[in-house]
């Protein structure tokens, strides 16, 4: 006997429809249809990129000269990041670094700002002396130099100055010494043998102190080397007002080729006239008779010519140097002149001569 419930599916019904051929072609006849609806057939060529245009002249200036920027893909461009985000070669970052214990243990970031300002300090430093450098060569590239005595010229009231006193030997005499020849008056030719040949001159500078003066030589080929001597104003107003000086120097002469005396005690002198005229040279033409001609004539500072040279005393002036006998007058040595080393003291072949014989070089530079 057979039982059935109400509602139950019955197992045993074969009616149920099956999955056919048919049925299979059906639904893959309707995927293809869906997907026709979906999908279009594309060309070969059809999405083919456009023609690049020509670049225009008004290109920004990155883009002229640096070339394109990068392009990213799929128009994705790079995450935005800031110092802070920037990592070292070991994953470290920019807090990292500042809170390293190397750092710290070196004297922290004040320390390296320090540093970093002493090095900029020094790089600003050298820029502003290259600059001052470089200015101060074109300056001294921009003015001529002008030629200039061997000491620097003097400027001041008359007679302050740097001179040229041009004179002639007028008179020698080696009365002091038993050697004639160990006494010398440079040229060695007065002007009553040849006045042209006895021509000497003395570049001297005088410097003003106040209310006095002081007058120094220059190196000259006389040995006549003094400094400071101080000048007196001689009959001042008058028509033979002078500056005279006194003052003691070494006198060196070379008997012979490895010979050298001293005369330590002459006594140079010398007259500096201002109202007196000169006549030698005698192509100097007409004297001048007051200072300030002299100034005029010199186109500058009185005592100084034009371009820094001494300018000439165009006044009278004499000088004389002079020495008496005496124990060592003179005092002579062996000498080397190949080395310039002075020897022993030569005793033998001078004589002892009186105080009252005296040997002098007496120049001036007007007439006798």
């Amino acid at each position: 006997m057979s039982m059935d419930f109400v509602g139950s599916p019955n197992f045993s019904d074969r009616s149920l429809p099956r999955h056919s051929a048919n049925g299979r072609r059906s639904r893959a006849g309707s995927r293809a249809s869906s997907l026709d609806h979906r999908l279009s057939i594309i060309a070969e060529d059809a999405n083919a990129p456009p023609p690049i245009p020509a670049q225009t002249h008004n290109r920004p200036f990155s883009r002229r000269f640096l070339g394109e920027p990068p392009r990213y893909i799929n128009g994705h461009r790079p995450p935005q990041y800031t110092l802070w985000d920037v990592t070292g070669p070991k994953g470290e970052k920019f807090q990292d670094l500042r809170d390293n214990a190397y750092v710290a243990r070196r004297g922290g970031w004040k320390r390296i700002c320090l540093i970093a300002l002493i090095m900029i300090i020094c790089i600003v430093a050298l820029i502003v002396g290259l600059v001052v450098g470089l200015h101060k060569k074109s300056s001294s590239n921009s003015v001529p130099a002008s030629a200039s005595s061997t000491s620097s010229p003097s400027t001041g009231p008359f007679p302050a100055g740097s001179w040229t006193f041009t004179t002639f030997l007028d008179s020698e005499s080696a009365a002091c010494t038993s050697q004639n020849s160990s006494w010398e008056c440079e040229p060695s030719v007065t002007y009553a043998s040849s006045p042209t040949n006895s021509e000497a001159t003395f570049n001297w500078i005088i410097n003003s102190t106040g209310p006095s003066f002081t007058i120094s030589s220059t190196n000259n080929p006389f040995a006549i080397d003094f400094d400071n001597a101080t000048l007196s104003l001689i009959d001042g107003g008058s028509d033979n007002e002078r500056y005279t000086f006194t003052t003691t120097v070494q006198k060196a002469v070379f008997p012979s080729f490895n010979v050298k005396c001293y005369y330590n005690t002459t006594q140079f002198t010398g007259d500096l006239y201002t109202k007196r005229a000169k006549s030698y040279p005698p192509s100097s033409g007409a004297a001048a008779t007051s200072s300030a001609a002299v100034a005029a004539a010199s186109n500058g500072p009185v005592g100084m010519a034009a371009g820094g040279h001494f300018a000439n005393w165009n006044f009278a002036v004499d000088a004389t140097q002079s020495v008496g006998g005496g124990q060592d007058v003179p005092a002579c040595y062996n000498y080397n002149a190949n080395n310039g080393q002075i020897g022993s003291l030569i005793t033998t072949g001078y004589s002892v001569m009186p105080a009252a014989d005296f040997c002098s070089c007496a120049y001036k530079n007007y007439d006798p």
